[in-house]
C-alpha cells in the first residue's frame, strides 16, 4: 500500500501518526487564540466575499482600538471636568478621525487624518452658521455642502470593508452641524472643537504611538492560506463524494474560488498600504496566486476527467497536511521552515509518479511552497512624501460619473429626509439623516444590502445601549461606558459592518445623551433609522435610478477582456508557467470575473431581472470556464509558437468585439475561428463568445444575429 509522501524524508516514526492510507504529522504548536479565531471565521464567511457585508476577520486590530480609546478618554474627560459641553464634539472628531486612519507608515496616515481635520474643521462651522439663520438657509447649507462632501468619495470597486473616506465622514459632519445652528463665533468655537479633537488623534496615532505591529501581515497570511486549504479540502470531498451535482460544484467554483482570489487581492493591497510593500509579505502572496492557479487546474482536470485515482487524492491530503505546516508556520512569525521545504521536495518526487496533467499540477503547487522562502530582504518602505504638505492635502480627486449622480442623489435624500423629520418633529432628527447618508450606496442592491446590515447592528446595539442607560448612569459613568465601546468600534472598522454598528450604535446614543439629554433614546433611535432607511432605499429607486444593463455592463466588460488576455497570455508565453506577466494576466482575469459575479449578487438584492437571468448565469460560468481552461493550460499545455501566436491574435480579436458590442448593447459579427481542430482553451473561448452574445440578445437592442455562426 502506497504511502504519502510525508511518511519519507527521514521523518521520525514518533512524528507521524497513520490515518487510513496516509500518514499526518502531528502539529508541533498550537496556533494563536486570535489566528484560530480569524481562521474558523474566515473559513465560515466565504459567502459574504465581495460585498458590502463582507466579513474580515484578519483586519481585527485591537491596538488601533486602544489607541482611539485613549485619544477619547482624554477629551472626555476634559469636557466633565472643565464643564465644557462643547468639548463633546471633539470627543466626536476623535472618534471620526480614528475612522479615517488609513493605515500604512506615519506619514501617509497624517496627510490623510489631517486632510480630514482640515475638511471637516471647515464644513462642520459653516454648517452651523448656515443653520443660524432659519430653516431655509439650513436646507441650502446642508444640500450643498453634502452634494460637495459626496464629490469627494470614490466608488472603484473593491472587495471588503476599508477605513471611512474622510470625505463621506466630513458629509457627517455637515449634518451634526446644521442640527447645531449657532452664530459666527459659536460656529467658530465648534470649528476650534473639531480640530482639537482631530490633532489629539493625529499626535497620537502617528507621533507619541505609531503602529508597529506584526499581527496584520500574520493574520493576513493566515487567512489566505486557510482559505486555500479550505479550497482543496473542498475539492477533495467533492472528488470522494458519490452525490456531488452541478450545485456542489458551482458553488465551489463561484463562491470557494472567488474567496480565495478576495482574500488574496484584498492581501495585496493591504501590503502595499498597511505593511509599506513588505516583500517577504508580498511574495508570500504570490506564492498563494500561483497557489491557487494549480488548485484551479486541479477543479478543472476532475471536472472534465473523472473522479481522481486513490494515489492521486493521497498526494491532495500530503499537500493538504503540507499547508496545513505553512500556516502553523505562517502563525509563528516565520515565513517557511526547513521542514516545509523538506516535505515540499518529497511532494514534488513523490508527484513525478502520477499521470502527466495531475502530477504536474502537484509538482506546481510543491515548487511555489518551496519558494516561500526566497525573499528575505528588508521591507521595502513606500512611506514618502514626494510633494509639499499642502499639495498632498489638496488633491483633485477624480470625477466619474457615478460620483456627481451620487452626490446628487444622496444630497437630495438627506434634504428631504431632514425637512420630513423636522416637520414631523422628531427629536435627535440628524440620527435620521445620517442613517440615509449612510445606507446609500451607488447600487440599489447594496444600499439594501447595508439597510439589512445596519438594522441588524442597530437592533442588537440598541439591546446593549437599554442595558446601559437602565439606572439612568451619570456623567462619569456614561464616559466610562463610551471609551471601551469605542476601542471595540475602531477595532473591528474594517471587519464587517454590522458588528461595527452593534458596538456604534450605543457609543454614539450615549455620546448624543451627553450632548443633549432626551428621553426615549431607544425608541427614538428606532425611528429614526426607519425613517432614515426607509428615505435611502426610495431615493435609490427613485434619483438616477441605474438601469440593470448599465450596472452590469462595465464590469462584464472588464472581465471579458481579463480572460481572453489572460488566455492570450499562456498562448504567447515562451518563459515556462508561472511567469510575471501570466501571473499579473491570471490575477486580473481572477479578479474581473469575481467583480462581475459581485455586481450579480448586487443587482439580485435589488431584485434586478437581468442578475437572475440564465443569459447572464451562462456568461459567469463561460468566464469561470475560460479562466479555468486558460490555468490548465499554462500548466500543462504543448506550445506550438506559430499556432500559438495565432490563436492569441483570435483572442484578442474575440476581446475587442465582445467588449465593443457588450458597450453598445448590439450584435454583430464575430472574428472567423481558428481553422485547425481546436483545443479546450478554444472550445472554452467559443462558449464565451456565444454565452455573450446570447446575453446581449436577451437585453440588448438586437442585431444582425450571430455574425459567421
Amino acid at each position: 500500500m502506497r504511502q504519502g509522501p510525508f511518511a519519507a524524508a527521514g521523518s521520525p516514526a514518533s512524528a507521524v501518526v497513520p490515518m487510513g492510507r496516509h500518514l499526518y504529522r502531528k502539529s508541533t504548536q498550537q496556533m494563536r487564540l486570535t489566528s484560530r479565531l480569524v481562521s474558523f471565521v474566515s473559513r465560515r464567511t466565504l459567502w459574504s466575499e465581495g460585498q458590502v457585508y463582507a466579513v474580515v476577520p484578519e483586519q481585527l486590530d485591537i491596538l488601533d482600538g486602544v489607541r482611539a480609546a485613549i485619544s477619547i478618554a482624554f477629551l472626555l474627560a476634559g469636557a466633565i471636568c472643565l464643564d465644557i459641553p462643547d468639548l463633546a464634539f471633539s470627543v466626536v472628531a476623535a472618534f471620526w478621525t480614528s475612522l479615517c486612519d488609513p493605515f500604512g507608515g506615519a506619514r501617509s496616515r497624517f496627510r490623510v487624518m489631517a486632510k480630514f481635520a482640515i475638511l471637516g474643521a471647515i464644513v462642520f462651522a459653516l454648517s452651523s452658521f448656515g443653520a443660524h439663520f432659519g430653516t431655509v438657509a439650513a436646507t441650502a447649507t446642508l444640500f450643498t455642502l453634502v452634494a460637495l462632501c459626496c464629490l469627494g468619495r470614490s466608488y472603484a470597486p473593491a472587495f471588503g470593508p476599508g477605513p471611512a473616506q474622510g470625505s463621506f465622514i466630513s458629509a457627517i459632519a455637515v449634518v451634526i452641524g446644521v442640527s447645531t445652528p449657532r452664530p459666527f463665533e459659536g460656529a467658530l468655537q465648534l470649528g476650534g472643537c473639531f480640530l482639537l479633537g482631530s490633532t489629539a488623534t493625529i499626535l497620537i496615532s502617528t507621533l507619541i504611538w505609531p503602529n508597529h505591529t506584526n499581527a496584520p501581515g500574520r493574520l493576513l497570511l493566515v487567512t489566505i492560506y486557510s482559505r486555500l486549504r479550505t479550497m482543496l479540502s473542498a475539492l477533495i470531498d467533492l472528488d470522494r463524494s458519490p452525490v456531488a451535482d452541478s450545485a456542489a460544484w458551482l458553488q465551489y467554483e463561484t463562491l470557494t474560488r472567488r474567496a480565495v482570489r478576495i482574500a488574496i487581492e484584498r492581501g495585496r493591497q493591504i501590503v502595499a498600504r498597511r505593511l509599506l510593500g513588505s516583500k517577504p509579505h508580498g511574495h508570500a502572496v504570490d506564492v498563494a496566486s500561483r497557489l491557487l492557479g494549480n488548485l484551479i487546474a486541479l477543479g478543472h482536470l476532475r471536472r472534465s476527467g473523472g473522479a481522481f485515482s486513490e494515489d492521486s487524492v493521497t498526494l491532495l491530503r500530503d499537500l493538504d497536511e503540507l499547508l496545513r505546516e505553512v500556516i502553523d508556520c505562517l502563525d509563528s512569525g516565520a515565513m517557511t521552515s526547513a521542514r516545509i521545504n523538506e516535505d515540499a521536495r518529497s511532494l514534488h518526487r513523490a508527484a513525478e509518479d502520477q499521470n502527466r496533467a495531475f502530477g504536474r499540477c502537484i509538482e506546481g503547487a510543491a515548487i511555489a511552497l518551496m519558494s516561500l522562502g526566497g525573499t528575505t530582504s528588508p521591507e521595502q518602505r513606500q512611506d514618502v512624501l514626494s510633494t509639499g504638505l499642502l499639495a498632498t492635502i489638496f488633491e483633485r480627486p477624480a470625477m466619474p460619473s457615478v460620483v456627481w449622480h451620487q452626490a446628487l442623489r444622496v444630497a437630495t435624500a438627506v434634504t428631504a429626509c431632514h425637512l420630513v423629520e423636522g416637520w414631523l418633529g422628531v427629536t435627535l432628527s440628524y440620527w435620521g439623516t445620517i442613517a440615509t447618508l449612510v445606507v446609500m450606496q451607488p447600487a440599489l442592491g447594496n444600499t439594501w444590502a447595508r439597510v439589512l446590515e445596519r438594522a441588524t447592528g442597530t437592533l442588537l446595539g440598541g439591546l446593549v445601549a437599554a442595558g446601559l442607560l437602565m439606572n439612568s448612569p451619570g456623567d462619569v459613568a456614561m464616559a466610562l461606558a463610551i471609551v471601551p465601546l469605542a476601542a471595540a468600534v475602531i477595532a473591528l472598522r474594517t471587519v464587517n459592518y454590522a458588528l461595527f454598528t452593534i458596538f456604534l450604535t450605543p457609543m454614539f446614543m450615549l455620546l448624543s445623551d451627553l450632548i443633549r439629554p432626551a428621553d426615549d433614546l431607544i425608541f427614538l433611535r428606532a425611528v429614526n433609522e426607519s425613517l432614515g432607511a426607509l428615505f435611502g432605499v426610495v431615493a435609490s429607486i427613485l434619483i438616477f435610478p441605474t438601469k440593470d444593463r448599465v450596472a452590469i455592463s462595465d464590469t462584464l466588460r472588464t472581465a471579458v477582456s481579463a480572460n481572453l488576455s489572460f488566455a492570450s497570455s499562456v498562448r504567447r508565453s515562451r518563459h515556462g508557467p508561472h511567469s510575471a506577466e501570466i501571473a499579473k494576466a491570471q490575477a486580473d482575469a481572477g479578479v474581473g470575473s469575481s467583480r462581475a459575479e459581485v455586481a450579480a449578487m448586487g443587482l439580485s438584492l435589488g431584485n434586478g431581472a437581468i442578475a437572475s437571468s440564465d443569459a447572464l448565469n451562462s456568461v459567469l460560468l463561460a468566464l469561470r470556464n475560460v479562466c479555468g481552461a486558460s490555468a490548465v493550460f499554462e500548466t500543462l499545455g504543448d506550445h506550438d509558437p506559430q499556432v500559438d501566436t495565432q490563436r492569441a491574435d483570435y483572442y484578442e480579436a474575440m476581446s475587442s468585439v465582445l467588449e465593443m458590442q457588450l458597450r453598445t448593447w448590439t450584435l454583430g459579427d464575430l472574428p472567423m475561428p481558428f481553422p485547425k481542430s481546436g483545443d479546450e482553451l478554444d472550445q472554452a473561448v467559443a462558449d464565451l463568445a456565444l454565452t455573450v452574445q446570447a446575453f446581449i440578445r436577451a437585453y440588448g437592442r438586437g442585431g444582425r444575429g450571430y455574425g459567421g455562426q
